[in-house]
């Protein structure tokens, strides 16, 4: 009987710790967000550092770049995407986060 309860919570830690890990997409950091410079920084710059964006969108004669990352961990989860516009040059002219961080609502942390 012991060696049966044992063996169901060293299976439901386990099956745990796959639940911590699940990531998905492209998670920009602050530090590399700082990399990136408003009216200085080009197309080629932002792919350089971060890589090809999931998403791309023409906006008059300019464009948005979109980058999404997603977590769901047990210590709260994380929603957001990063997002680039650029001027009919290739220029960064704006740069912002939408989204972020909420609770996990199976732990409530």
């Amino acid at each position: 009987m012991k060696k049966a309860i044992l063996s169901a919570a060293v299976l439901l830690a386990l099956s745990g710790c796959s639940y911590l890990s699940m990531e998905k997409g492209t998670d920009i950091s602050q530090a590399t967000m700082e990399q990136i410079v408003v009216n200085k920084s080009t197309q080629s710059d932002v792919e350089r550092i971060i890589g090809y964006p999931q998403n791309k969108q023409k906006l008059g004669d300019g464009e948005i770049w979109y980058y999404e990352f997603s977590k769901v961990g047990y210590l709260g989860n994380k929603d957001e995407k990063t997002v680039f516009e650029f001027d009919k040059k290739g220029v960064v002219v704006k740069k912002y986060k939408t989204g972020g961080n909420s609770k996990n609502p199976l732990t409530g942390k």
